[in-house]
């Protein structure tokens, strides 16, 4: 296990690349999401070895395709079925010394379940009544040792990626206490070289927990070091009775975008539970709050923002030239605005639009100013552009270079102000819209939060919408809100 001290910390070396972030978090997906492949491929080929096996075992009649096609079916039932039985998503971060056979015993039970359920259907449709059983007998043995085989070397091959650190998990523990001390010792004791511990956090920051090694850091400190660097866990070492302190440490730390998990006050015990996930090797932690966007999701809305961002952008540049043209002839100025805005967990992009107001320089004591309705600032031409919201529509580039995607919350500007605050200050939950890339339209936009927000309730009422699309996201909601959208458009409700 690796140790940072708070000096290490605070240095750019310390900052774990955000590629080799990603390449890892790649790895442990795809190592999970690649056995339902593998089981379909296993139960098929079995079907196959096995028909050759039986007839040079038992010197059977030459194999018609009528016997390939029967023995094809069976097989084909158990492919079909083995994905969704024998998946574990769990399975390479569960896939240490500790845990293989764990992992193996519960594939077995899985696997009999499955060979329940083909003798069901084949009862049932008479599939299996012209095939022999010594057959079936060979076809399952064969289908258990290669699905079998899958698993040991997958959890081999991932067992060796993480001794070499290429799957390195940076974790932070929260709470200064008895349940801290054993979480340390655990992930010591089970020679966790594949955990970076980032440190041990707490709401007052006092003491110390193990003093000779860790010195107990505030909760601030631990936002400001996940705005500046990948963080995969948050660790809750305290009693699971605290209920009222533990809802409020998850409500604070859900401003990054970080799974939160409660470790047990019997560090390493099996939890009971379907909420669970594995840390280091194997360590087993009760999951409180997760990324809201991951896996295969994340996969599916980044293919979504390229391939849609692309055609829009491609079918839309006559409509670029036009709105330029009529931008330079109305008034002086560039035609592209830039504007910095809040970004992904709490970062900070450049946002680009069409100029829809009278150009001002950088700085300009009215620049942070809300448009409101009639606003002088606006000229002829942006007037047109924003009651149409065509001057949003640069921000494709913003999606195809990744800073954002066609829905999610929309950025708001650097120290925007409602009634005279920041929304921050207004309440708690505002960072936690940032857990999200930003989005050029969204569910908030859509439900009549579109705008600016100019008092309190309407800034709270986008933020509850906004919540609702981070927890609730589909692909299914994604395109209903691109729909909306256009309707909206039409509308053209609160634009100006």
């Amino acid at each position: 296990m690796r140790l940072r001290n708070a000096v290490e910390l605070s240095t750019p070396a310390a900052l774990l690349p955000h590629s080799n972030v990603k390449l890892r978090r790649a790895i442990v997906s795809l190592a999970s999401d690649v056995l339902p492949l593998c089981d379909f491929v296993c139960l098929l080929l079995a079907g196959y070895i096995s028909t050759l096996l039986y007839s040079i075992a038992f010197a059977t009649a030459p194999l018609s395709p009528t016997i390939w096609i029967d023995r094809g079916n069976v097989a084909l039932i158990g492919a079909v079925l083995a994905p969704f039985i024998l998946y574990d998503q769990h399975f390479a971060a569960a896939a240490s010394r500790q845990q293989t056979w764990t992992l193996i015993r519960s594939y077995v039970m899985r696997f009999i379940l499955i060979v329940v359920i083909v003798f069901a259907i084949g009862v049932s449709s008479q599939v299996l009544d012209n095939l022999p059983q010594k057959w079936v007998a060979i076809w399952l043995a064969n289908s258990l040792l290669l699905t079998t085989f899958t698993r040991v070397l997958l959890a081999r091959n991932v067992r060796s990626l993480k001794h070499k650190g290429l799957l390195t998990e940076s974790i932070a523990i929260v709470g200064a206490g008895p349940i801290a001390d054993r979480l340390n010792h655990h992930l010591r004791q089970t020679r966790a070289d594949n955990v970076e511990l980032l440190g041990i956090f707490d709401e007052s920051g006092a003491g110390a927990s193990d003093g000779s090694i860790w010195p107990v850091k505030t909760l601030d400190e631990l936002i400001e070091l996940g705005n500046a660097r990948s963080i995969d866990w948050i660790l809750v070492a305290l009693p699971d009775t605290d209920e009222t302190r533990l809802h409020a440490l998850v409500q604070r730390l859900k401003v990054l975008s970080v799974p939160i998990a409660l470790c047990p006050q019997n560090v390493g015990q099996r939890l009971p539970c379907n909420m669970i996930d594995y840390v280091g090797n194997g360590l087993p932690v009760l999951l409180l709050a997760d990324r809201p966007i991951k896996r295969w999701d994340a996969v599916v809305k980044a293919t979504e923002d390229v391939v849609l961002g692309s055609v829009l952008t491609i079918l839309l540049l006559p409509v670029f030239a036009l709105i330029a043209l009529a931008i330079k002839l109305d008034s002086p100025g560039p035609v592209i605005f830039r504007q910095r805005r809040h970004a992904f967990n709490n970062s900070e992009f450049s946002i680009y639009k069409f100029r829809t107001m009278q150009w001002r320089p950088a700085g300009a004591a009215d620049t942070l100013r809300q448009t409101s309705r009639n606003d002088d600032r606006v000229t002829r031409v942006g007037r047109f552009l924003r009651s149409s919201s065509l001057d949003e529509l640069p921000q494709l580039f913003n999606v195809l270079t990744g800073e954002m995607s066609l829905v999610g919350p929309r950025p708001h500007a650097i120290n925007m102000r409602t009634e005279d605050r920041l929304g921050s200050e207004i309440t708690s939950s505002y960072a936690h819209r940032h857990r999200v890339k930003p989005g050029m339209t969204g569910w908030s936009q859509v439900n009549g939060a579109r705008g600016p927000t100019h008092t309190t309730a309407q800034l709270q009422r986008r933020i509850e919408l906004d919540l609702y699309y981070i927890d609730n996201w589909s692909l299914a909601l994604d395109l209903k809100i691109l729909f909306m959208t256009c309707r909206e458009v039409v509308k053209r409700t609160n634009a100006y």
